[in-house]
């Protein structure tokens, strides 16, 4: 239990930091086109959301904190933690979610998704005001309001794709389907020889 434990907090440490390269480098990286529009993807809060819908509150909690701070420390801005405390509720919320409500569905998912979109830009730009600090440059350089909106359309189309390819990083009966599809195929075989 404890090897499957240390497993899957390598792999959301490895998510994170694979995270934080797409949204910090990869959207300066790309055309003007691309870049605007993977500048509203916060992918922090994608792994955030995801890890919560494993039903794992504590690692949930760390890892939004975690992922916070680390969004903090690498946009430069001038208020640690706002981000920390606003994926820090994004994974509370998910998980009172996903502790009333069975998550198996990709309906489900979705409206976990934007829920917690909308709460953590909510409660970031809130937190901004609150501070006095400066509200930092929105993806677009629109207003509050077509910030939330796009980053939430972004966040949804996003997350279909990655939580995809996480289920299938995350599975733990991943080498148990690998090992049975390749006996059914060499099975499979065997009766095309008789």
């Amino acid at each position: 239990m404890e090897k499957d434990s240390y497993g899957t907090t390598l792999k959301t440490i490895i998510c994170l930091v694979a995270a934080i390269f797409v949204q910090t480098t990869l959207a300066q990286l790309l055309p003007r086109t691309i870049g605007t529009g993977l500048g509203y993807v916060d992918w922090l809060l994608l792994v955030t959301v995801y890890v919560s819908l494993q039903r794992e509150p504590v690692r949930a909690m760390i890892t939004g904190v975690f992922a916070g701070v680390l969004h903090d420390f690498f946009s430069g801005m001038n208020a640690m933690g706002v981000s920390g405390l606003g994926y820090l509720i994004s994974a509370y919320l998910t998980y009172s979610i996903v502790s009333i409500i069975v998550v198996d569905n990709l309906l489900v998912r979705v409206l976990v998704v934007a829920a917690s979109s909308v709460a953590n830009t909510s409660i970031r730009l809130l937190f901004y005001r609150l501070l006095g600090i400066d509200l930092p440059v929105l993806a677009g350089g629109g207003s509050i309001a077509s910030t939330i909106v796009f980053s939430l359309i972004a966040n949804l189309g996003a997350s279909i794709l990655l939580y995809l390819i996480l289920d299938r990083l995350f599975s733990k009966n991943a080498g148990l389907r690998l090992r049975r599809s390749e006996a059914r195929r060499g099975d499979s075989r065997r009766r095309r020889l008789w």
